[in-house]
């Protein structure tokens, strides 16, 4: 079995997601260098602080430090990586490629995707062919709310595959990290499986948070048409995926409410984007599925339906 040497890791994107898990993962034996721009000097000053947040009442319970080996806004003056964690939105993964090339080392480093949706995978590999490409899927509550700061509500779980499960050895590696870093993680032998069921969550929230108005999930839940139109898109999500030979069981779309009430009045990272006129992940999160089950002949007309008004709202913003 091949061993991977994981001690150094990059992060690209130091958003929500990939200052709470590149700030996570950071130990003894590994260190964390991370590609910024706008947070570079605070990040650089004062490293990721995350903060464990009560979702019920706002009360701070623990708050960590994470101390970082490099932050560069320059991507060529740093060093290969054994793992680049790409956490930026799917919206700019073509300007981000050209930053990887010198990170990257050929043959030998782990390329990480921690973004949403569908198609993020595909597109590294197509970039580095010689390289093992992972996605994680991240089932977690947390903000951004301050440079180099965020706050989990939430601690979640996170799946890792590898694409077309070529790399099962090197997502059990990072799978390995992960844990042994307080995350729960699992290795996901499937990933396209492990994909589907993620969205089952992604599609309605992210989506109907803006449709509905910019609202968070606890009014979604709140109100029946809203409820009644997520069972919708998650049937006809788990269809396709059905299609695609991936099932979904009845208790995992209960669960998808369940765990969505735990999270109190969240706010989805797509409103997050729409309501701060940042670009939102349309293709990789509604679009890309969307094509894939029409492809083999899933019927998806709620689905349609919100990826227009999406498109309608995100083209006036």
């Amino acid at each position: 079995m091949k061993t991977f040497d994981l001690g150094r890791w990059t992060l690209v994107g130091p958003g929500a997601v990939g200052l709470y898990y590149g700030g996570r993962i950071v130990g003894p034996n590994r260190r964390l260098s991370v590609l910024a721009r706008s947070d570079a000097d605070t990040l650089a000053a004062d490293g990721i602080r995350i903060a464990m947040v009560n979702p019920r009442n706002g009360e701070h319970m623990e708050t960590m430090e994470v101390s970082l080996d490099d932050v560069t806004r320059d991507a060529t003056k740093m060093p290969p990586t054994d793992c680049v964690i790409i956490a930026a939105k799917s919206t700019v993964n073509e300007q981000i490629t050209e930053s990887l090339r010198s990170i990257v080392e050929p043959g030998h480093t782990i390329l990480l995707c921690l973004q949403n949706g569908m198609g993020n995978a595909e597109f590294f590999a197509k970039h580095f062919p010689d390289n093992p490409v992972l996605a994680g899927l991240c089932f977690v509550c947390v903000n951004r709310t301050a440079p180099g700061y965020v706050e989990n509500y939430h601690p979640g779980r996170v799946e890792i595959g590898s694409l077309r499960d070529r790399w099962p050895e090197a997502a059990q590696a990072v799978v390995e990290v992960f844990n042994h870093s307080g995350v729960l993680t699992t290795h996901a032998p499937q990933l396209d499986s492990a994909l589907w069921r993620k969205l089952c969550w992604n599609v309605p929230f992210n989506g109907l948070s803006i449709a509905a108005g910019g609202i968070t999930t606890d009014k979604i839940l709140a109100a029946p048409e809203l409820v009644q139109r997520s069972r919708i898109l998650m049937e006809e999500v788990r269809a396709a995926a059905q299609l695609a030979g991936h099932a979904i069981s009845d208790k995992f779309i209960s669960g998808q409410f369940a765990v969505t009430e735990k999270m109190g009045a969240y706010k989805p990272s797509s409103l997050i984007d729409y309501l701060a006129q940042k670009p939102v992940e349309l293709e990789s999160i509604w679009g890309e599925p969307l094509r894939r089950g029409q492809a083999l002949g899933a019927a998806m007309p709620e689905l349609d339906k919100l990826y227009q008004e999406l498109q309608g709202l995100l083209a006036g913003a």
